[in-house]
């Protein structure tokens, strides 16, 4: 009988990260398991069918997220997966770690081995989520494994056994190296002589979505429809003058790489691609700037940051993504996953603030990057290194016995 996986929370919502999390979870337990077959939920489940068109493997279903998801799937499988990367954070939805409370509870109550697998856990606050923790998620066949230390500080100072804290790392850097053999990226606009930089943007917003029960839709609490929160403005000019002055003082070609895109009543803020314009909008000379794609596969997307000689970033996978390739990244230090990565890979000083008026510090770290690239590339590969030791230690004793 093959093992059966049930991934909750499968694909994210519109976010390449998130998709490359599904996948690498898929990929851990292939490897694991000669014969393992899974079952899905997913807020986008044909997006995710198509993304799994793609590989290999037996997939018995893909469904729709819900806390009514039919209980006879996850009592037959042998373990339940929240592969949901902000399963444990406030800063999004407020109520994601009582959602994800409330499935695991339907999972311990049918028997079923419960990890959370490599899921970012902010500091938590909310009343609801503290005791969805304690009382419905419990200690009781549940492993969380943490992507770094500081997640794991988090639920360490919560109502959580310590022994069902295990500390692994970010699921996407654990993919195989041929994960993206036959998902070559391919534009032949990409300098073959240039410094090319990737950028990964984002927009920030400052407090959690609200959820409208009248049209089922997520609504920003920053900002009225149609207007640009002053933070953000600030750091559309910041990224601009960064652009800027790569191409004046190193001649380097920028490649703007969208992670995040939807459109409709799902839409809540501005997509990447929507971001990279304004930017390069503003810029003075954006001479032979590169905006990729949207909607591309998540394994196509990795390969391009192999591409890449430096990264400058807003976003966690775009930290992630670049690592795997040992490139060197830049990061914004606005959210707690950025903080947490950084110093996972011994890289603080590599976090750049967009909302300092101090430019000339920027230069000098960008300068620093560029000249030690080869330095920090092996630093980066070391690290990366002991983050896949750490994660495999943790899977073997969350898997064991079973």
């Amino acid at each position: 009988m093959p093992r059966t996986i049930y991934l909750c929370g499968a694909g994210g919502k519109g976010n390449v990260g998130a998709e490359a999390i599904m996948l690498a979870i898929i990929k851990l337990f292939q490897s694991r398991y000669r014969d393992v077959r899974f079952i899905l939920t997913s807020w986008y489940p044909e997006r995710v069918r198509q993304l799994l068109s793609r590989i290999g493997g037996n997939f018995a279903a893909v469904r729709r997220e819900s806390i009514l998801s039919d209980p006879r799937e996850i009592r037959q499988a042998d373990f339940f997966v929240i592969c949901g990367d902000v399963s444990m954070s406030e800063t999004v939805v407020t109520f994601l770690p009582l959602h994800y409370g409330i499935r695991v509870l339907t999972a311990r109550l049918l028997g079923t081995r419960t990890l959370l697998l490599g899921i970012e856990a902010e500091k938590i606050r909310k009343w609801y989520n503290l005791w969805a923790i304690k009382h419905l998620i419990g200690n009781q066949a549940v492993r969380y494994i943490l992507r770094n230390e500081q997640s794991y500080e988090n639920l360490r100072k919560l109502p959580v056994d310590p022994s069902t804290l295990l500390l692994g790392c970010e699921p996407s850097l654990m993919l195989p190296d041929s994960c993206c053999q036959g998902f070559e990226y391919g534009n032949g606009r990409l300098s073959g002589s240039k410094l090319r930089v990737g950028f990964g943007l984002r927009d920030h917003f400052t407090q959690p979505f609200r959820v409208n029960l009248l049209k089922g839709t997520l609504e920003r609490r920053d900002a009225s429809p149609g207007q640009i929160p002053v933070a953000m403005r600030r750091i559309i000019d910041f990224t601009a003058r960064v652009g800027d002055y790569l191409v004046e003082k190193h001649s380097a070609q920028l490649i703007f790489i969208p992670h995040h895109h939807l459109e409709g009543k799902d839409r809540v803020i501005m997509t990447d691609r929507e971001i990279a314009e304004r930017v390069i909008g503003k810029m003075r000379a954006p001479r032979d700037v590169v905006l990729i794609e949207d909607h591309l596969h998540p394994f196509t997307v990795l390969d391009l940051y192999r591409k890449l000689d430096l990264a400058i970033s807003m976003r966690h996978h775009t930290n992630s993504f670049a690592c795997y390739h040992r490139v060197p990244t830049l990061g914004y230090g606005i959210s707690e996953k950025m903080v947490n990565f950084f110093h996972q890979v011994g890289k603080e000083d590599m976090l750049l603030d967009p909302l300092s008026e101090d430019f000339e510090k920027v230069q000098e770290r960008i300068d620093r990057a560029i000249g030690d690239r080869e330095k920090i590339s092996a630093d980066l590969g070391h690290a990366l290194g002991d983050l896949r030791s750490q994660m495999s230690s943790a899977l073997d004793r969350a898997l064991a016995n079973a």
